[in-house]
């Protein structure tokens, strides 16, 4: 448990709140920090961190636990709003916005966020119009690869081979510290001779960096948002872009495993999540039958 929590949970105890109170906030707290630091790729939690962003993904993947019921949830989010509020009285914090953080309503639909082919197509013609070939190469290597943030912040030329007809990229260090290789298809290929493969092919340097140095997950989700305000897309992250590549093999005909296995799933239960129809995959459903289609 980080130095944070540690504190928090002092916090509480001097408040008089029961031990029960205090240890499940803490479970669900400690719950948010493990979820915080593998989605970021960080190594210590630190609240200063945390966007909104980060919250609204926490959120959606409670919602899509089925075994989680709406008031599992609500203590979820309760417990990081009493964080959040701490923190933010203490000083340590001071800057977030509590009314920020989501709150659950039963009418809300579960489920992932991806991209249609119309979304999609919105994006990529937003970053293929800035010119910028590092930012082109980070929307399409994710919609090509499914890697993480983490994963794609992480990578270098040295774990990168392309070929005359086909090339694969090596996770070294992917979920759980497991590594997985992701076979490259000509569109991710494309963008990497473009980014300079060739002349970088087996070198030791970070392929995705900024201004000081190696791109960080938070600078991922900056220019993401960048890209996808300028096309209204909302309700978007760019762990969106993972979903969107499972969703489009699904889509394709490939099989469960082969998906698991090329995202690097722990389970194939997460892998299912992607047979659960969007809201707009069901407005589709429903248009076929119409008289006046």
């Amino acid at each position: 448990m980080s130095q944070i929590l540690e504190d928090f949970s002092t916090y509480l105890e001097n408040s008089e709140r029961s031990s029960l109170t205090v240890k499940n906030y803490m479970a669900d707290l400690f719950h948010f920090e493990k979820w915080f630091l593998e989605t970021n790729g960080y190594a210590n939690f630190a609240l200063s961190e945390v966007t909104p962003t980060d919250l609204r993904e926490f959120k959606q993947l409670l919602l899509i636990n089925k075994e989680m019921k709406p008031a599992s949830v609500n203590r979820r989010l309760a417990s990081l709003r009493s964080l959040l509020k701490w923190a933010n009285e203490v000083g340590i914090s001071p800057d977030f916005q509590l009314s920020k953080i989501p709150k659950f309503e039963k009418t809300e639909k579960t489920g992932i966020r991806w991209l249609d082919r119309k979304e999609e197509n919105a994006l990529l013609r937003s970053v293929e119009r800035s010119g910028a070939k590092r930012d082109i190469a980070i929307i399409k290597l994710v919609l090509n690869t499914g890697l993480r943030v983490a994963e794609l912040c992480s990578l270098r030329w040295s774990e990168i081979i392309i070929n005359e007809r086909k090339g694969v990229l090596t996770v070294l260090q992917g979920k759980g510290g497991k590594r997985r290789e992701v076979p490259l298809n000509y569109d991710a290929r494309q963008v990497l001779l473009d980014l300079g493969y060739k002349q970088n092919a087996g070198k030791k340097e970070w392929i995705f960096v900024g201004q000081r140095g190696k791109l960080t997950p938070r600078g991922v989700q900056t220019l993401f948002r960048k890209y996808a305000d300028s096309v209204k897309l909302k309700n978007l992250s760019p762990h969106s872009l993972r979903h969107t590549f499972c969703k489009n093999l699904l889509n394709a005909g490939i099989s469960l495993e082969k998906i698991a296995i090329l995202a690097g799933h722990e389970s194939l239960d997460t892998t299912r999540l992607y047979l659960e129809p969007s809201l707009k995959d069901l407005e589709g459903a429903v248009e076929a039958i119409s008289e006046e289609r």
